[in-house]
C-alpha cells in the first residue's frame, strides 16, 4: 500500500492542482503532497512493512505491473522524497508564469521517477522512464530561457535516441526468458547469456543509460539544458533525473551482464575521467554561473560513473553515498544561483562582484554549500569521494590520482567563481537587491544542515549502502 502511495500521490495531487488552480488553497497542494511523500519514504526505508506490489498488466506474458523494494530502490527514494519538497518550495511566492502548470508538471515527473526506481518489471521500468522526460520536455519548452526550443529539440533528440537503445536491449533480454518469457528483473537476473552476448549487449544497455547521466562523450545536451530550463527544472535534472542512468546500471547491467562489465570495465572508467578532466576544465573558462554549475555536476556524475565500474565495494558503497550526497548538494547550489541572479541581476559573473557586502546571508550559504561541492573533510560530499576514490585506487593508483583532479580541479574553479561573484568591492553596474528574504532562507538552512551532518554523521545513509553488495553477486566484488 505504501509504495502505491508514493508512486501515484504526486500523479494525483498533480491532476487535483491542475483542476482547483483558481483557489487560493491550491498553492499548498504541491508542497503538502511532497512533504507526505517524504513522510512515507522514511517510514518505508526504516523497515514499516509496504507491501509488494505485483499484478498483470497486460495481456502480454511477463509484462506486470510489479513494485518491489530493496535497498538501492530506498537509496533512490530517499532522494527523490529528501529533493522534491525544496524543488517545489523554492518557487513559493515568486511571479512565474502560469505557476499551477509548472508545480503540476514537477509532481508528474515525481511520480514518474518514482515509478522508475519501484519498477520491479523491466516494461514497467521502461514506461516510467519516458514518462519522467514528458514534463520536462514541457518545462524546458514553457518555462526555459532564450534558446530553449533548439535547447529542448536537443534534449528530447538525445533522450529519445538513448532510449530506443534502452529499448531494444530490454525487448532482447525479454526474449532470452526461458518459457513463456518474463520482463521481470529477477528473471533477467537468472540468464546466464553467453560472454560474446554480453558484451555487445552492454553497449546497447549502456549508452541508453549513459545519455541520461549524461556521461562525456554523450553529454552535449546537458550544459544547455540545465542553463536554459527554469531553476525548478533543473534541479530535478541535475539532482534526481541525472542518477537514473546510475541506476539501471544496478539492475540492467550488474544484475543481468556480469561479464560484460567486466569486460569493459576499464573502457567505461576512463570514458568517466575523461569526463571529470573535461568538464573541470570547462568550468573553469565559463562565465555563466549557472552553465558553471552544470558543468561541476558534469564532473562529479563522471566520477561517479568511473567509481561503479571500479566494481569493489568501496567504491559501490561510495556512489550510493555520494547519490545522496550529490542530490542535496547540487539542488542547494541551483537553488543558490537562482538567488544570486535575482539580486545580482545577472547570471554573468562578470557583472557580478562584491555580492557579500549586499548581500552577507547569500554569501554565507552559498560558501557552505561550496564548500560541500568541492568535498571538504567534514561535509556529505568528502563521504562518498574518499569512498569513490578508494574503490578506484584498488583498480588503478593511476586511475585514483586522476579521479582525485575532481577535489583539485573543483575547489579551483568554485573557488574562483566564488571570489568573482562575493568578493572584492561591490560591482556598481548591476542594480543590487539586498539580501535573500527570510523564506528562502528557512528553505536552504535545512540543506545546509543535511550537507553538515551526512559529513559528520553518515551512518543514517551508510547503514542502507553497507548491505548493497550483498545484491550484486553475480558482479563478484572484491
Amino acid at each position: 500500500m505504501k509504495l502505491l502511495i508514493l508512486l501515484f500521490l504526486p500523479l494525483f495531487a498533480g491532476l487535483l492542482l491542475l483542476i482547483t488552480r483558481k483557489y487560493r488553497f491550491s498553492g499548498y497542494l504541491a508542497p503538502a503532497s511532497a512533504l507526505i511523500s517524504l513522510v512515507v519514504t522514511l517510514m518505508v526505508i526504516s523497515g514499516v512493512p509496504s507491501g509488494n506490489v505485483s499484478v498483470d498488466w497486460m495481456q502480454v506474458p511477463g509484462v506486470r505491473f510489479n513494485l518491489q523494494l530493496d535497498e538501492i530502490s530506498k537509496i533512490m527514494l530517499l532522494l527523490t522524497g529528501l529533493l522534491y519538497p525544496f524543488i517545489l518550495l523554492s518557487s513559493w511566492g515568486r511571479e512565474q508564469t502560469n505557476q499551477a502548470s509548472l508545480q503540476a508538471l514537477l509532481l508528474f515527473s515525481q511520480s514518474a521517477l518514482t515509478g522508475v526506481f519501484l519498477a520491479g518489471n523491466a516494461f514497467l521500468f521502461y514506461v516510467c522512464w519516458e514518462l519522467a522526460l514528458l514534463p520536462v520536455f514541457f518545462i524546458l519548452l514553457l518555462w526555459g530561457g532564450p534558446g530553449r526550443r533548439s535547447i529542448t529539440l536537443k534534449f528530447f533528440i538525445y533522450t529519445l535516441a538513448g532510449s530506443l537503445f534502452l529499448l531494444f536491449g530490454i525487448i532482447y533480454l525479454y526474449l532470452q526468458t526461458p518459457g513463456l518469457h518474463s520482463a521481470d528483473f529477477a528473471a533477467m537476473a537468472q540468464l546466464q547469456l553467453p560472454e560474446k552476448t554480453q558484451q555487445w549487449l552492454f553497449w546497447i544497455l549502456f549508452i541508453g543509460l549513459a545519455v541520461k547521466m549524461p556521461l562525456f562523450p554523450f553529454h552535449t545536451w546537458q550544459p544547455p539544458a540545465y542553463t536554459t530550463a527554469p531553476p525548478q527544472g533543473t534541479m530535478v535534472l541535475a539532482g534526481i533525473m541525472s542518477k537514473m542512468g546510475i541506476y539501471g546500471v544496478f539492475r540492467l547491467l550488474f544484475l543481468v551482464l556480469p561479464q560484460g562489465v567486466l569486460f569493459w570495465q576499464n573502457t567505461v572508467i576512463i570514458l568517466g575521467l575523461t569526463g571529470v578532466v573535461y568538464a573541470s576544465v570547462i568550468a573553469f573558462r565559463q562565465n555563466n554561473l549557472k552553465t558553471l554549475i552544470a558543468f561541476s555536476s558534469l564532473a562529479h556524475i563522471s566520477l561517479m560513473v568511473a567509481a561503479l565500474f571500479a566494481a569493489n565495494t568501496y567504491a559501490v558503497q561510495g556512489v550510493l553515498f555520494q547519490v545522496v550526497a550529490h542530490g542535496i548538494t547540487i539542488v542547494a547550489l541551483f537553488y543558490l544561483v537562482m538567488l544570486t541572479e535575482e539580486k545580482a541581476g545577472t547570471s554573468e559573473l562578470s557583472g557580478m562582484g562584491g555580492l557579500k557586502i549586499s548581500a552577507p546571508r547569500l554569501a554565507l550559504l552559498f560558501m557552505l554549500v561550496m564548500l560541500g561541492g568541492i568535498a571538504l573533510p567534514l561535509t556529505s560530499g568528502f563521504i562518498g569521494e574518499f569512498l569513490m576514490i578508494t574503490g578506484i585506487f584498488k583498480v588503478s593508483v593511476w586511475f585514483a590520482l586522476a579521479g582525485g583532479l575532481t577535489l583539485v580541479l573543483g575547489a579551483v574553479y568554485m573557488l574562483y567563481a566564488y571570489q568573482r561573484a562575493f568578493l572584492g568591492p561591490l560591482n556598481p553596474a548591476p542594480e543590487h537587491k539586498g539580501d535573500i528574504i527570510s523564506r528562502d532562507q528557512w528553505w536552504l538552512i535545512p540543506l545546509v544542515i543535511l550537507i553538515l551532518v551526512l559529513g559528520i554523521w553518515p551512518q543514517p545513509v551508510l547503514n542502507l549502502v553497507l548491505t548493497i553488495p550483498e545484491l550484486l553477486r553475480p558482479l563478484p566484488l572484491p
